[in-house]
């Protein structure tokens, strides 16, 4: 006779837990970071293995190892470097020009730090070379740069310019164990003509404030504190912004020209809290006996409790978005 058995069910695979919703879910880490971090935990299981496989095996792991673990430079390590060595290219430019232009005939051997070239003209009364300064600068290659140095030349017989010359310069990295990069110019400087002005931008500042208004009312004020020291910075700009005066005051008056502003405002009126309004302002500075000059402000204001407040110095105007601008409409 059989004996009837009873067969125990499988047992179920054990369920994931569920993963808090305000914790973050480790297997998705995981599915972000598991490339990079399975080649090393494979490269680490090769070498164990290879400890017991042998020393060649053992040699040929670490070498996989440490191809692994090699990484390529960070994107923003590479562009510290850039900025490092386009910093070094622009100075030795600079001192390439000066030197250049004040070497007199006779004592070339002064360029030899900067240039290489088997025979170089000099004149026998050279140039007085002011305020170098790089006016451009564009890497056309690894290690190769293209400078444009803006220098005051002067001499003897003839007034100051300002002048522009372009300076091709290479960049050798020494490495670690050098004293530091290798830099050389591959030719002598090229004058050149000076940077062409541009088209103004059309701005976005279609209205004009009476000088009446609240609005150059408030950003007068806002003006003389900030320029002659003459009332406090901080009664003129919302909660939370800080301007500082500037110190010391470089102008005894400032007295408002024009406002534009880039919507309508209702004339006189107060405005409604919370209100904003973006403002170029023209002022004229005074800071002592014919010694006027006219400065602008690109500003935002904010309306708070009846009137007008700075929120901000902005940067740079507002620009027409369409490029076009028809011009600030008559004051009401």
């Amino acid at each position: 006779m059989k004996v009837a058995t009873r067969r125990r069910p499988p047992a179920a695979p054990d369920a994931e837990p569920a993963v808090p919703k305000d914790e973050p879910d480790v297997r998705l880490q995981a599915r972000w970071t598991g490339g990079s971090h399975l080649a090393t935990r494979s490269a680490t299981v090769l070498l164990w293995s290879a400890l017991a496989a042998g020393p060649l095996a053992l040699a040929l792991a670490l070498l996989t190892f440490l191809t692994i673990s090699g990484t390529a430079p960070t994107t923003a390590t590479t562009a510290a470097d850039r900025a490092g060595e386009q910093v070094a290219v622009e100075e030795f430019a600079q001192r390439f020009v000066v030197t250049w232009l004040q070497t007199p005939q006779g004592q070339e051997n002064q360029l030899t730090p900067y240039v290489q070239v088997a025979h170089v003209n000099l004149p026998v009364v050279p140039w007085r070379a002011d305020q170098p300064t790089t006016a451009g600068v564009r890497r056309v290659a690894p290690g190769a740069w293209s400078v444009t140095v803006a220098v005051t030349v002067s001499a003897p017989s003839s007034p100051a310019r300002r002048r522009y010359f372009v300076v091709p310069v290479r960049y050798v990295d020494g490495g670690s164990g050098s004293a530091g990069p290798g830099l050389v110019a591959s030719a002598l400087p090229a004058p050149v003509a000076a940077p062409i002005a541009a088209a103004a931008p059309a701005l976005a500042y279609p209205y004009r404030s009476a000088l009446t208004d609240p609005v150059a009312t408030s950003v007068g004020e806002f003006l003389t504190a900030l320029l002659t020291g003459n009332g406090d910075v901080t009664r003129y700009v919302t909660p939370g912004t800080v301007i500082a005066a500037v110190n010391p005051p470089p102008y005894t008056v400032v007295a408002v020209n024009d406002v534009l502003i880039d919507r309508d405002v209702a004339h006189g009126a107060a405005p409604a809290s919370g209100e904003r309004l973006a403002v170029l302002v023209t002022a004229r500075a005074t800071a002592g006996p014919q010694q006027d000059i006219d400065v602008q402000y690109a500003l935002t204001l904010l309306a708070r409790a009846g009137r007008w407040e700075v929120k901000s110095i902005d940067p740079s105007p507002v620009v027409a978005a369409d490029g076009t601008n028809p011009g600030p409409q008559p004051t009401k």
